[in-house]
């Protein structure tokens, strides 16, 4: 008798926490690579986006989200919801100086025991899962198997071929893939948007159905190299042929139609390097529209394989019960391989070559292809606001963000201001967990989402940024940047974003008290997260180049010794004889 009625109390006890386990959202953390503010088909895009376009329908558009303008940084903010330099991501490796590496905020190493929004759940009895690309801080050294992360299917760098293991730029040897924290292989047939949602799918099945899950589904698309089946890119046939100047202001006028900027919004110039659409050779036309078919279409295929995850969740009941999260982890991507002028092309076209990649318009964006859109299609991507990723702009930092899930209304835009940080306590508030601590930086966006506040910052609270010398402070609607060479002066600039998201007007000089003010506010910002003024004459793009080259010097002196003397020999035998043949 003792022994049923202590089974019968020990059943009623556990009923309640069982029926409350089963209550706690499940959560899907979707994050797109370089995708800009209006790429999403709600946010006016050209891509078709019926599924993330489903979820905005019923739940919440943010159309003031910002992330870093780098990839690393924004990652782990995301992760962890504090500042990048806090947790030693205050760059990529790639474009870090050597002496860099000395300052905690630049380490590019996570200890052990870190916590971040994985084990935060984890320890609260969520299943953890993550398939996709990781990319946070030095390549292997910091996977998710360590930081709360159950399952883990992961690319750890910052990009590569979305087939195989092939690098795309001369930095790496090889692109590492990873599960549960060992090395993998690729299985033929991989495709990247296919394989990390049939491995999530994988992960979910074998999963405790009476246990919610944390998923985190990291695309590499559309990071560089864009590849796409052609069914994908040949959708958008003839899509782009107007050229960037047209589409940028199609994009400015229908952000304004929906309600994402402000009427008085102008487009700032796009940047000296960039090319007049009408002067390009009708094959180069065509050549760079194509380009910009195999973004959209490799978009357009993240979303439909979104989508089999979605229906999968929906044919096992759960999705009723989970909350998605879509977003992009910075502006879009301006730069290339293969196209530089002199020296550096010659030398990136001969890599290519020995990697095995090819820019042939036929197959632009099949398999083996290195695909890139431009600065000037990068600047449509980013439309209305100025430049793109690597820069303190709106065009770098300001994402979409889709939010959507069990007991949340259909708010459509919300104009609040909200940073990446804000993302790890807005999870553990939906999860029932208190969002609030001492670790934590961010805030959650719970009573934006349910409809209770307008914004959870006030006009006098500031947030502050820096990468690789790229600063910028928000304080209500006020902005102020600082943007090194080449693409900005190095000077501190000051914008109100309410009137001028396009950041086409300095007003710095009109309101010197405040400019003063958020400055002082930024030093503090920067001496308390451990930002470490970069030189005057810091340039991110040239560093990186140094870092090639060194690398390349490094792992291949052997041969490059044995060129360099061929060419000595070549030279001394060539001047011999031309002295020979001027002698009397």
């Amino acid at each position: 008798m003792k022994f049923t009625l202590a089974a019968t109390f020990a059943i009623a006890a556990a009923i309640p926490a069982m029926a409350q386990e089963a209550a706690r959202p499940n959560i899907l953390l979707v994050l797109l690579d370089d995708a800009g503010f209006m790429d999403f088909g709600a946010y006016g895009g050209d891509a078709a986006t019926p599924n993330i376009d489903a979820l905005a329908d019923r739940g919440a558009m943010f159309s003031r989200f910002y992330m870093s303008p780098q990839c690393g940084p924004s990652r782990a903010m995301l992760m962890t919801g504090r500042d990048n330099h806090e947790v030693g991501l205050g760059s990529i490796p790639e474009t870090l100086s050597p002496d860099m590496r000395q300052y905690p905020g630049y380490s590019m190493r996570w200890e052990d025991g870190l916590p971040t929004i994985a084990s935060r759940l984890n320890e609260e009895g969520y299943q953890t899962f993550i398939s996709g690309k990781w990319g946070i801080g030095d390549i292997g050294q910091n996977l998710p198997h360590r930081f709360g992360f159950d399952r883990s299917f992961v690319i750890d760098a910052t990009g590569g071929s979305n087939y195989d293991h092939t690098p795309y730029v001369p930095l790496y040897n090889t692109t590492n893939w990873y599960e549960d924290g060992k090395p993998t292989t690729l299985p033929e047939g991989f495709y990247s948007s296919e394989g990390i949602v049939d491995r999530m799918i994988n992960y979910l099945d074998e999963a405790d159905p009476q246990k919610p899950f944390f998923s985190f589904l990291s695309f590499q698309a559309i990071h560089i190299p864009i590849q796409v089946a052609p069914e994908y890119r040949d959708r958008y046939a003839g899509r782009f042929d107007e050229g960037w100047e047209a589409m940028r202001k199609q994009r400015l006028e229908r952000a304004v139609d929906l309600g994402l900027v402000p009427e008085s919004t102008e487009l700032a110039p796009l940047p000296a390097s960039s090319r007049d659409w009408e002067n390009l050779s009708p094959a180069d036309q065509s050549y760079w529209a194509r380009s910009m078919q195999v973004n959209a279409g490799m978009l357009e295929a993240a979303d439909h394989h979104l989508g089999r995850l979605l229906a999968h969740l929906e044919a096992q009941g759960q999705l009723d019960n989970t909350l998605v999260i879509v977003t992009s982890d910075n502006g879009p991507e301006s730069s290339g391989i293969g196209n530089a002028p002199g020296a550096e092309g010659v030398f990136q076209r001969w890599w290519m070559r020995q990697t095995g990649w090819n820019q042939d318009f036929e197959t632009l964006g099949e398999r083996n292809t290195m695909t890139f859109i431009g600065e000037e299609w990068a600047s449509v991507s980013a439309a209305p606001f100025a430049l793109f990723k690597f820069t303190a702009t709106e065009g770098g930092l300001r994402v979409p963000l889709v939010i959507a899930g069990p007991d949340l209304p259909q708010t459509g835009i919300l104009d609040g201001r909200a940073h990446v940080t804000d993302l790890v306590p807005t999870m553990l508030d939906i999860a029932g967990l208190d969002p609030v601590a001492p670790d934590i930086r961010g805030r959650s966006l719970l009573p934006m989402l349910s409809g209770a506040r307008a914004a959870v910052y006030g006009d006098d609270e500031a947030v502050g940024f820096e990468v690789s010398g790229n600063a910028a402070l928000y304080r209500g609607n006020w902005k102020i940047s600082r943007i090194p060479t080449p693409l900005g002066d190095g000077k501190w600039h000051m914008y109100d974003l309410a009137t001028d998201p396009g950041e086409t007007t300095d007003l710095a000089s009109a309101r010197p008290e405040l400019f003063q003010d958020m400055q002082n506010e930024y030093l503090s910002y920067a001496d308390e997260v451990g930002v470490v003024p970069v030189p005057a004459d810091y340039n991110p793009f040239k560093q990186i180049k140094k870092n090639v080259v060194s690398k390349m010097a490094r792992e291949h002196w052997p041969g490059l010794l044995v060129a360099g003397l061929v060419l000595l020999t070549i030279l001394f035998f060539s001047f011999r004889w031309v002295g020979r043949r001027l002698r009397p």
